[in-house]
């Protein structure tokens, strides 16, 4: 399937592809494509697109990866030329945009990166559509930053990305050693060897119960006064504290019964080296805290349990569940199958509106897709302000698992424990 002669030599497939490429070989769909659209009040025109995104593909070699099966669930990866910016590159109508920016990336067939441009009179639509497979958050957030910079004719900040080939060599290499069974001791010890944890054991899905997602979204602000607002892991503790507080009360549980357990998401980027690194680094670890009713008294024990979640960075979750429960094997990337209910959390901060000419651009709203469909029962979503005075949380609930409108009770008792 891989026929550019042009591409690079062959470079290591980690453990969070090759679940996601099991599953494509296999003839399951798992579109997990993070794409996100904005509007500007201004033309911007094709040949100034085009040069910008020459330049990002040019930078970061991750968006360039093209994968292919060699058999018997073996996988390789090659980088190919800079030129694929020619076709990644995608000119239409507005009437064609979210067709051509939401189309399917062919995870076995072809790039997985693509950039959409819509001229529409005085305005112009820009989408950026990059699949999980080769980038995760941190990285997205570099690329949008880099992309508008060049489009404003700036040069993007700080050193070339590096890719990340040196990590996942280290990731495989601990997946096959000591560091890998280490690992999983700590999810059996956690989670008493559940990879999909339910977020407390008094909860269940429903016999057949297809999931409801519901939305909701509320604010925590941070007192300058609690160590913890003075840096960001403490910030981030602090918010889980908040919703979890809240969903207690919202679920009328008895504090210090049957602790709470949360997936965190985290960046594994533990120094420099790697925080330069451009890719699909990001992970799932578990962390158990006790149930409680109010923040001030759970931060500091879910900051701990934050922190000892690290020791499962050596073993990516998608190798955590081919090992503990293979039956989960890709499941959370199959938009129709509903998982345990689990929660996860994930902590980022905000950027900077993508401006270009002194004219912001305005987010668009772009359509669910693939591994965007929550699959368990809790995703907490928080966003810190750029201050650092505070964080907008978004939360989506399965109401087949707690009811109609638990998201919304938990948001507004979220606000009322901050007021």
């Amino acid at each position: 399937m891989l026929a550019d002669p042009t591409a690079t030599e062959s470079v290591p497939v980690s453990p969070a592809q090759r679940e996601r490429l099991t599953l494509w070989a296999a003839g399951t769909p798992s579109q997990d494509q993070p794409t996100f659209a904005w509007e500007f009040p201004a033309a911007i025109d094709e040949e100034r697109v085009r040069d910008a995104w020459a330049k990002v593909m040019a930078r970061y070699a991750t968006l360039r990866s093209l994968f292919a099966e060699e058999g018997d669930g073996v996988f390789s990866c090659r980088r190919g030329p800079v030129t694929m910016a020619d076709d990644t590159c995608v000119s239409t109508p507005p009437e064609t945009f979210f067709t051509q920016l939401c189309a399917p990336v062919d995870l076995l067939g072809g790039p997985g990166a693509r950039l959409v441009h819509s001229p529409a009179g005085p305005r112009t639509l820009l989408g950026l559509s990059i699949d999980h497979l080769v980038i995760d958050g941190h990285s997205y957030g570099r690329v949008v930053a880099d992309l508008f910079a060049l489009l404003r004719g700036e040069e993007p900040a700080g050193p070339a990305p590096a890719a990340p080939d040196a990590f996942f060599r280290e990731e495989l290499e601990a997946a096959a050693g000591p560091a890998g069974e280490k690992a999983l001791a700590y999810w059996r010890r956690t989670t008493g060897g559940r990879t999909y944890p339910p977020l407390h054991t008094g909860l269940h899905r429903p016999e057949g119960a297809g999931v409801r997602a519901e939305t909701a979204h509320c604010t925590v602000v941070f007192d300058p006064a609690c160590p913890h607002a003075r840096h960001p892991q403490g910030r981030s503790a602090t918010v889980l504290a908040s919703v979890a507080a809240a969903t207690a009360r919202t679920l009328d549980l008895v504090p210090g019964q049957d602790p709470f357990t949360v997936l965190l998401q985290s960046s594994r980027r533990s120094n420099d080296e790697k925080l330069n690194m451009a890719g699909f680094l990001s992970n799932w670890q578990p962390a158990t805290f006790p149930v409680a009713h109010t923040a001030p008294e759970l931060v500091a024990d879910v900051a701990d349990a934050a922190f000892r979640a690290l020791r499962g960075h050596h073993l990516h979750h998608a190798e955590v569940v081919r090992r503990l429960e293979p039956e989960w094997y890709g499941a959370r990337y199959v938009p129709s199958e509903p998982l345990p209910p689990y929660a996860l959390f994930n902590y980022l901060v905000e950027q900077e509106p993508p401006h270009v000419d002194g004219h912001s651009g305005t987010p668009l709203d772009v359509p669910p897709m693939g591994a965007y469909r929550l699959h368990g029962a809790l995703r907490v979503y928080g966003t810190e302000r750029a201050d650092a005075r505070s964080a907008q949380v978004r939360l989506v609930a399965d109401a087949s698992v707690f009811g109609d409108g638990f998201a919304g009770r938990v948001a507004e008792a979220v606000t009322e424990a901050g007021a």
